[in-house]
């Protein structure tokens, strides 16, 4: 038998030793290390399956490590191609320059806890660029240092932004544009919409209203505080109010309108238009309509009563040449009779027959000058109208408006002033001269016979009527203003009726103001505008082409 040598002999054992310890450590271990390397796999799983780009930069030798699965489908590269490749292939030249100012930072070795992100530009293959949002680490592996980089896809939160962002500036756009105030409030009362219309008429900004309490910034609201507060808490479904204010002496009517946030959030919506042309509209069109009705009549109304009542004031006529004293007739007629002639006069003078013959005959001309007004402003067709000297017009119907007032002509106390103001170079009016003098006329006594009939008046106080002619573009304005009683409300918005007037019985017909009114808005084409309050006096504006 071979005899076995001591070196191989030694050698043998020591390799079963080795195996055996081997064997006994993969045994020890084995659990632990298959434990480990499950959850390498299931990192690795998830990294490659993230839904953000992520690159890991060797810092030493400025060449990626590592990329995820997401990394290679945005950038459209292979892994291939981007392991051992520089960052400048993916990234911009300043994403790149932060890169290194993180490597030069001085606590760089030790951590890198900044969370700060920044906006750049991922750069694929081909040329494309996907906006990315993104994130750094810095780590040391195994003695290396790495950069971990995290790029998220932002194109469709930028998207949502921009159409977000368009949407609102639509909005904006929309609310600035309105021809009203917009004031939205909050639960306090405070102000978060103020578009720039509202900056406008308040001459308040924005930045300067918003989160202020809504009665400081707009006091004239304050009147509506109850409507406002019991739109915010719900109790009412909103409403609309109707307001006027003074502004340079000119009467402007507001609409004021209040609705409730639709949704959790408890607040309000106030929106207030100015209304005073829809209003001076509404005027228009109501005495319009009152003109074709009453100018459709007036044709069969004059035909009706022209007749009974020439055959009045024609029977009127021939009695009072009957009493007459100045026929030769009458006195043989009563000598038939045997009656003195002149003791019937006297019976008539004693019995006030005479007196009460001239009353019926002034009534009767009274009516026949209503009817002649009516058939006036029912006619379709007016007088010449040919370019004119509105100067010369005014001054000629001052003239004939005040022949018959004696107090016109006083100096002293108690008489009447009349202010002219025009201005120079007045144009040339296409106008019926006769019918623009009709109106004035009208006015001017109008004025007078207000201010004589003012109770509150001192007898001593100067009556001033002032008459302005001013240019305007495209028309002469002409306003008559008195310092009379001025009109309520109730009688303002009367005014302009037919047969509707304030003085007695037998001073007035009542179609003075709505003829007047009818020539200036139907036969010229103008505006007719009338400003007043009690005690304010009363001002007439009127507006007329000046087409010559």
């Amino acid at each position: 038998m071979k005899r076995r040598s001591k070196t191989n002999s030694n050698e043998n054992v020591r390799n079963k030793l080795i195996g055996l310890g081997e064997t006994s450590m993969r045994k020890s271990y084995y659990p632990e290390l298959r434990e480990r390397i499950n959850e390498l796999e299931r990192f690795r799983a998830l990294v490659e399956n993230a839904n953000d780009a992520l690159f890991v930069l060797d810092a030493f030798s400025w060449s990626f490590a590592d990329v995820n699965k997401t990394a290679l489908k945005k950038t459209n590269y292979s892994r291939d191609e981007l392991l051992d490749s520089p960052p400048e292939l993916v990234f911009p030249e300043d994403t790149c320059f932060l890169l290194h100012e993180v490597l030069i930072d001085d606590d760089v070795y030790s951590s890198w806890d900044k969370e700060d992100v920044s906006m750049t530009d991922l750069l694929g293959k081909g040329g494309s660029r996907i906006p990315v949002e993104m994130t750094l680490r810095v780590h040391f592996v195994g003695g290396r240092l790495y950069i971990v980089m995290v790029a998220r896809d932002v194109r469709r939160r930028l998207a949502d932004q921009r159409e977000l962002q368009r949407t609102r500036n639509y909005l904006g756009n929309v609310i600035n544009s309105m021809h009203s105030v917009l004031v939205g409030v909050d639960e306090n009362s405070n102000v978060v919409l103020w578009n720039d219309y509202a900056h406008e008429e308040t001459g308040r900004a924005a930045e300067d209203a918003e989160g202020n309490f809504v009665y400081e910034m707009m006091p004239e609201l304050s009147r509506f505080e109850h409507l406002i507060s019991a739109t915010i808490r719900g109790e009412v479904e909103g409403g609309t109010e109707i307001f006027h204010m003074d502004r340079e002496g000119y009467n402007v009517f507001h609409e004021i309108v209040v609705c409730p946030f639709k949704g959790d959030e408890a607040g309000a919506v106030i929106r207030i238009d100015d209304i005073t042309a829809r209003t001076r509209m509404e005027e228009v069109m109501v005495q319009t309509e009152k003109m074709m009705t009453v100018g459709g009549l007036a044709a069969g109304m004059a035909h009706e009563i022209n007749n009974p009542l020439g055959g009045i004031l024609q029977g009127i006529q021939n009695i009072q040449r009957r009493i007459s004293g100045h026929l030769p007739k009458n006195y043989a007629a009563a000598d038939e009779l045997g009656i003195p002639f002149n003791s019937i006069h006297e019976y008539c003078e004693k019995r006030g027959i005479l007196d009460k013959l001239e009353s019926v005959r002034e009534m009767g001309e009274r009516s026949a000058r209503i009817v002649s007004n009516m058939l006036q402003f029912s006619r379709q067709s007016g007088g010449e109208r040919v370019c004119s000297d509105i100067e010369q017009i005014v001054e000629t119907a001052i003239e004939l408006s005040f022949s018959g007032y004696d107090f016109y002509s006083k100096s002293g106390g108690g008489g009447l002033e009349i202010i002219r103001e025009y201005d120079d170079s007045l144009p040339q009016l296409l106008c019926s001269p006769s019918e623009i003098e009709q109106v004035l006329i009208n006015l001017l006594k109008n004025s007078v016979q207000a201010i004589l009939a003012d109770q509150a008046r001192v007898v001593d106080d100067i009556a001033r009527i002032t008459i302005r002619l001013r240019k305007e573009s495209g028309f002469v304005r002409l306003e008559i203003e008195d310092n009379g009683p001025g009109m309520g409300p109730e009688i303002r918005k009367k005014a302009l009726e037919p047969f509707f007037t304030t003085k007695p019985v037998g001073e007035g017909t009542g179609l003075g103001l709505f003829v007047s009114y009818f020539i200036i808005t139907q036969k010229h084409s103008g505006t007719f505008e009338i400003e007043t309050s009690p005690g304010e006096g009363m001002k007439i504006i009127i507006r007329i082409p000046s087409e010559c």
